[in-house]
This record gives structure tokens, sequence and C-alpha cells, in this order.
């Protein structure tokens, strides 16, 4: 008698597998599901939603970091950074950087860059709020052509804004005379130092003035400047009088000018005048008449002649 067991006749003999589908499986393809989706997500938007792609080259991007800090124009968030890294001969800092699709305009040949950071010095105190929101590039817009590299400023600049009558003032010393010191008329400041600069001969110093357009009449061809920095000491028999003409000028300097009663044309464009150290007395008693139009406030026109 043998042991072995009975073999299935034909295949319907054989045991059949019984398949059980579980809901609870659909849960192990929501991962995968949901990362392709987020994945498509940013490919949209990097391609079709988002602007372009800017490099800026620093030579110091301290402070900045990829994925926080932001790009800048008027207060308004525009874009952001997304690397930040050492170029190859390590002299400089390369940043990339994406626009939004609203601001994409701002990358064009002429715009100029810079990193906003919180500065205290004697001159000024300026960005105490990138204290608490961090560094962050700012941007002034160009005209030219589409452009997307751009080698960026170490220090924020100050723009040439079109509504300005540009003059000279020549003086043998600077003093404490630099880049943004107020110039004056009355006590009223109409007007900013550009930049100084060595004469062709080095033997004066040429000092760049930008007076705002709306205040242009006030400077005419007779004109006076003198140097309003420092404290003015006047001792009379009632006494000895301290003077300054702000908190502001004795720190960074300052320039006042007058202009005289009988008054001559509007200086053009270029004009040469002389700094003095001090006013004549007489000057200080100038009040001519002179009309000045409503001043306008253009949308595209920075106010204070600073970006």
């Amino acid at each position: 008698m043998s042991n072995t067991p009975d073999r299935p006749r034909s295949l319907d003999d054989l045991p059949q597998a019984r398949v059980e589908h579980s809901r609870k499986s659909w849960f192990f393809w929501l991962v995968p599901i949901a990362a392709a989706v987020l994945a498509g997500w940013f490919i949209y938007s990097d391609m079709f939603r988002g602007g372009p792609t800017l490099h800026l080259s620093f030579e110091n991007a301290a402070g900045l970091q990829a994925g926080k800090s932001q790009l800048k124009y008027r207060g308004a968030e525009v874009g952001e950074v997304r690397d930040v890294k050492l170029a190859k001969d390590h002299q400089r800092v390369e940043i990339t950087a994406v626009l939004k699709k609203s601001a994409e305009s701002l990358a064009r040949e002429g715009s100029r860059f810079w990193i906003v950071r919180a500065e205290v010095g004697a001159e000024a105190i300026r960005g105490l709020r990138t204290i608490v929101s961090g560094d962050y590039i700012a941007v002034a817009p160009g005209g030219g052509k589409r452009e997307t590299k751009f080698t960026g400023l170490e220090e924020e600049p100050i723009l040439e804004p079109g509504g300005v009558l540009k003059v000279v003032l020549l003086t043998e010393r600077s003093g404490s005379l630099r880049k943004r010191s107020p110039i004056f008329y009355r006590g009223v400041q109409v007007g900013e130092v550009f930049d100084t600069r060595l004469g062709p001969e080095s033997q004066t110093i040429h000092i760049d003035v930008h007076i705002k357009r709306h205040f242009a009449p006030l400077v005419r061809t007779n004109s006076k400047f003198w140097n309003a920095g420092g404290i003015n000491f006047n001792i009379s028999l009632s006494g000895a009088d301290i003077t300054a003409q702000s908190a502001e000028t004795l720190i960074s300097g300052g320039v006042d000018f007058a202009t005289p009663d009988t008054t001559q044309p509007e200086a053009p464009e270029g004009t040469a005048f002389r700094l003095y150290d001090k006013p004549a007395d007489q000057w200080l008693s100038w009040a001519p008449a002179i009309r000045l139009e409503p001043e306008k406030h253009p949308p595209e026109q920075a106010s204070n002649l600073r970006p």
C-alpha cells in the first residue's frame, strides 16, 4: 500500500490564491504622490511664475544667507537670495538670486545692487531695521537692455537724479565735507554734496554739489557759498556766542549759501563757485525775493536726492 498523496487530476483542482484589497495600502502612496506634486509646483514656480535669475558679485557678502536674505526695491520684496559661494579666485563672493515675475524689469543694464546692513558711525545711523529682519540686497533700476550679471556696489550709491542743478565748489581743503553733506539756504536743506575730488593740478579740491531743481532759482552767478560745519565763535563786549548750523553739520559738515538782493542771472549747469571758510556779515542779511515754482514729486524721482 503506497503512502504517496493523491495528486490533483487537473489545474482546476489546484488551490487558488485569494487576493484581498486593504484600504490601508493607499496611505503608503500618499508620501511619494505628495512629494511629486510639491516638486512639480516648485518647477512650475521657477519656470513660469518666477522671474530671471541674477548673478551678483560682491567683495564682502557677510550677513547674507541663502534662502533667507531678500532683494528689495523701495522697501518691497522683489526677490530672494538662493546661493552664496566664494568665487574661484577667492577674491569675491558670488550671489545667485531670483527675482519675482513682477520685478523682472529690474534685470536691466545699469541696475545697481548693494547690501544694506546696520551702520552706526559718526556720519550717520542707517539700516537699523536689518538687526531684526536681517541684511538684504537693495536695487536701483537701470534702463538698459536685459542683463543678469552685475557687480555689486560696496556701499549705498548716491543716485544722480535728473532734476538737479549741478555746480562745483572750489576750496583748498574739504575739511569735514563728504558725500551727502547737506547744502543749506537760510537754514533749509536744498541739496547735498555728491562727490569730492582733487582738481586737475592737485592744488584745489572740487566739490560736486547737487541742488534740487525746485531750488535752482536761488543759485545765481553772484551767490556766495561758505562752510557751515563746525562751531562758530563770536566774541563781543556782551560775551562769547557759540553757534552751530545743526548737529548734523557738526559731524558730517555742511555748506550754506546766500544770494544778494541785487540778483544776477541763474547759475548755469556746471558753474564754479569759491567755497569760503566763513560768511561775511553782509551775506547773512541778504534776503532777495525769488519766486519758486511748486515742488513736484515725480514717481520715479527719489526724495532727498537719495534712493
